[in-house]
C-alpha cells in the first residue's frame, strides 16, 4: 500500500483524494492545510475518508507516515515545499506548474539532482487525454516526418481565474504559467525538444480594472454585469463555509470582482524556438467561448485536432496515396479531469513499483514553466528572451 500525504485541500487536492478511492494500491493517509477552518469545511463538504490532519508540512514530514507527498498548494508556494520534502527523503508529486520564476525552477531542479534516490512527478493531466495520446503516437511514428512547425489556440471562458489569486502575478507568475503550462507541456512533448528562445505579446482586453467590489455576493451591479455569478443557495453555502469564513484566517478569497485590479494578461501570443529547430506559435485568451485547435507540420505532411473535429485527429500527407486520414479516439469521461487524475495515480503506482519513471518529472515541469516565465518577461521588455539567460540549458536537456 502506497501512503500519500496531500498538501493543500483546495480543488486539486480534493480531486486527488477522491480519485484515490478508485486505486486500491493507494491510501490517502494525511492532509495538510495551514487554514484549519477551510480544511475542516472541505473535509466535511467533500466527504473525505478518515485522514490524519496537519497544519504545516514539517509536522507531516517528521511524522514519517507517508511514502509520497502531493503538493497541490497555490503556485508561489511550490518551490519551498518541494525542496523541503525532497531533502527529507520523500517522493514528491507536484501538480502543475512546477514554479513561477527561474530562481524557483533552478532551486527545485538542484534539490532534485541532490536527492536523486527520490522520484519526482509532475501533474500534467492533459497527457492523459485520448486525443493527445493518439497524436503523440502518430508523431512518434513520423507520420508527418520531423516536426518543423506547430500551432495551438485555446479560447477559455476564463473569468474564474480573475476571481481568485491567479489574477496577481506575484501569486501565479501569470496565467501563461498557471494555465498555459498544460498546453506548453503538450507542445514540448510533441516536438520532443526543449525551448531556447521565446517572444511574446499580451495584455488585458476584457478583465482587470478599478472596481472595488469584494465579490459578487456584495456587488450592486450583478443585474447588469455579464460576468456576475448567480449562485444557488447550496453554492452560496459552500462559498461561505469554505472561503468566506476561512478568509478570516489567511485572507484567501475566491470571489474577487473580475473587473478589479489585476496585473496578469487575459490574452497572449507566444512564439517558441526549440533546440531541434522547430518553431511553434501558441495563443491563449481568457475571454473566449471554448474554441481549441492544435496542429503540427513536418516535411511529409500535417496533423491537426481541435474542437471543430471533436474526438478526432486528421493527418494529411504529401507523398502518400492516402492523402488524408482521420483517426477517431475515445471520448473523455466527465470526472477527474477526463479520467486523467486516475490515470496519473495509476502511473504513479507503476513508477514506484517498477522504479521506472512513467509520469513526467521535474525536467518536463521546468521546460513548460520556463516558457511561461520567458513569455512574461518578453511581454514586459517587448523583445525576445533567450532561455539560457534565465536557466542553464543543461538543466532542460
Amino acid at each position: 500500500m502506497i501512503k500519500i500525504g496531500i498538501v493543500g485541500t483546495g480543488d486539486r487536492g480534493t480531486s486527488f483524494v477522491k480519485a484515490a478511492e478508485h486505486i486500491p494500491q493507494i491510501k490517502i493517509e494525511a492532509v495538510v492545510d495551514t487554514n484549519p477552518v477551510r480544511m475542516e469545511a472541505v473535509i466535511k463538504h467533500h466527504n473525505y475518508p478518515p485522514v490524519k490532519k496537519f497544519y504545516n508540512l514539517d509536522d507531516l514530514l517528521d511524522a514519517k507516515i507517508v511514502d509520497v507527498v502531493f503538493i497541490t498548494t497555490p503556485d508561489w508556494t511550490h518551490a519551498d515545499l518541494i525542496t523541503k520534502t525532497l531533502e527529507k527523503g520523500y517522493h514528491v508529486f507536484c501538480d502543475k506548474p512546477l514554479a513561477i520564476n527561474s530562481e524557483q525552477i533552478s532551486k527545485i531542479l538542484q534539490a532534485a539532482a541532490s536527492n536523486n534516490k527520490n522520484m519526482h512527478f509532475m501533474g500534467f493531466n492533459m497527457r492523459y487525454k485520448p486525443t493527445f495520446i493518439k497524436m503523440k503516437e502518430l508523431t512518434e511514428k513520423k507520420e508527418i516526418g520531423n516536426i518543423l512547425t506547430g500551432w495551438s489556440y485555446s479560447g477559455y471562458t476564463g473569468d474564474g481565474y480573475f476571481r481568485r489569486w491567479h489574477k496577481f502575478r506575484k501569486n501565479s507568475g501569470g496565467l501563461i504559467i498557471h494555465k498555459g503550462c498544460h498546453i506548453l507541456d503538450i507542445l514540448n512533448w510533441m516536438v520532443d525538444s526543449y525551448p531556447v528562445e521565446v517572444y511574446a505579446k499580451g495584455g488585458q482586453k476584457v478583465f482587470g480594472g478599478e472596481k472595488k467590489w469584494t465579490g459578487c455576493h456584495q456587488c450592486k451591479e450583478t443585474e447588469t454585469c455579464l460576468y456576475a455569478r448567480k449562485l444557488s443557495e447550496d453554492q452560496m453555502k459552500l462559498l461561505e463555509d469554505i472561503y468566506i469564513k476561512a478568509a478570516a484566517v489567511d485572507g484567501y478569497t475566491r470571489n474577487y470582482c473580475v473587473f478589479g485590479p489585476s496585473d496578469v494578461p487575459d490574452h497572449y501570443l507566444v512564439t517558441i524556438d526549440y533546440a531541434s529547430g522547430a518553431k511553434v506559435i501558441f495563443e491563449e485568451i481568457f475571454f473566449g467561448a471554448g474554441l481549441f485547435y492544435m496542429g503540427f507540420a513536418g516535411e511529409k505532411g500535417e496533423i491537426v485536432t481541435g474542437s471543430f473535429i471533436p474526438d478526432s485527429i486528421i493527418v494529411r500527407k504529401k507523398f502518400s496515396q492516402d492523402k488524408e486520414q482521420r483517426y477517431q479516439v475515445n471520448k473523455e469521461t466527465k470526472e477527474f479531469h477526463g479520467g486523467a487524475d486516475i490515470g496519473m495515480l495509476k502511473d504513479l503506482v507503476r513508477s514506484l513499483e517498477t522504479g521506472k519513471q512513467i509520469l513526467p518529472g521535474f525536467k518536463e515541469g521546468a521546460r513548460s514553466a520556463i516558457i511561461g516565465v520567458a513569455a512574461m518577461i518578453s511581454i514586459d521588455r517587448q523583445k525576445p528572451v533567450k532561455i539560457e539567460d534565465l536557466l542553464p540549458l543543461e538543466l532542460l536537456q
